[in-house]
């Protein structure tokens, strides 16, 4: 009889690991210990929008869950676990990356003391070389190449420089006889890329080779869209595959290491204040990134489920019944 039970036992469990197992395969799901950590941009034959994070297109490109943890390297320490959605495509001529993360919060401003704003960074090996660089801004062996896009970036150029005026519109201002003098504004005078009043995007190019050495590139080739939409981020950056200077280099064919990092403004993070992931592997591919099958209906796979379970409580009726007619 313990060799009929465990028969009838094995093939339950069996059933249902099968069920598992197909219903995982047909909604392209991903177990954690068998999560890619390679993100492949194929070729795109249809054209990559850049003012649409959440265009169609992306749905050809594979995506792989990026797990970030606080950054706890140097002062101040902040961040904290997280998951990241990296997805990136080419056209052969440029590099499309799109990060995809829960927020929510739309924290769009930095036009008062007490608000910060959402923002994502992409990094890689400014020169490619034995080593990987450290993951949190390179090291002086090893410079990193970082795309950074802000909310409160993208908001000057959507809705037009938010100035303190603006911020406090019912403010008392003193006659100051300099306000139309670039030089009575230092950081706009020097170049600083957080004083810019006028932006063609709202990603930064930037230049580390460890911290305290962020520097804005003098090349500034990226573009960077973002939209929040349902309590999500969705960001694409892109730059030319190829391009000149100690940037960062693509190339069909090729593969290099990317890390990113996410920054909460409702957290009030900035600056070292965010949570970061390791290197991970990009390969930039010649393959065609093709248009993904139809999705599985969902009804069927709650059949074919309740289908194992019912085959399940047959096979263990079954043998209840032949172990009463045996007691019997």
């Amino acid at each position: 009889m313990m060799n009929m039970q465990t028969r009838w036992i094995t093939l339950g469990i069996t059933l249902l690991a099968l069920t598992a197992a197909f219903v995982l395969t047909i909604r392209d799901v991903q177990l954690a210990s068998s999560q890619t950590v390679t993100l492949v941009a194929k070729h795109s034959e249809e054209p990559i929008p850049l003012d649409d994070p959440s265009a169609d297109v992306w749905k050809r490109g594979a995506p792989v869950n990026v797990p970030l943890s606080g950054q706890q390297a140097i002062q101040p320490k902040a961040g904290g676990e997280g998951i990241i959605t990296a997805r990136a495509l080419h056209d052969g001529q440029r590099l499309y990356i799109r990060v995809e993360w829960e927020d929510e919060t739309e924290d769009m401003l930095v036009s008062r003391q007490t608000e910060f704003s959402d923002a994502v960074a992409v990094q890689f090996p400014a020169t490619e070389g034995e080593r990987v660089p450290a993951f949190c801004m390179g090291d002086p062996n090893a410079p990193v190449n970082i795309w950074h896009w802000k909310a409160a970036w993208q908001a000057d150029i959507e809705q037009g420089f938010v100035d303190v005026e603006d911020a406090y519109p019912d403010m008392q201002v003193d006659y100051y006889p300099f306000e139309d003098e670039e030089e009575f504004y230092p950081p706009r005078a020097v170049g600083n890329v957080a004083a810019r009043i006028a932006r063609q995007t709202a990603a930064d190019n930037l230049l580390a080779g460890s911290f305290g050495t962020l520097t804005a590139a003098e090349d500034q080739m990226v573009q960077g869209q973002g939209e929040w939409r349902d309590g999500r981020w969705r960001v694409v950056f892109a730059r030319d595959l190829a391009t000149e200077g100690e940037y960062a280099q693509f190339a069909i064919g090729s593969s290099t290491n990317v890390a990113f990092a996410v920054w909460d403004g409702a957290k009030q993070e900035r600056d070292g204040m965010k949570s970061v992931s390791q290197f991970l592997t990009l390969d930039v591919s010649s393959e065609i990134a093709e248009a993904p099958t139809g999705g599985f209906p969902a009804w069927a796979i709650i059949l074919i489920v309740i289908g194992a379970l019912v085959l399940v409580a047959a096979a263990g009726g079954a043998y209840l019944m032949q172990a009463r007619g045996k007691a019997a």
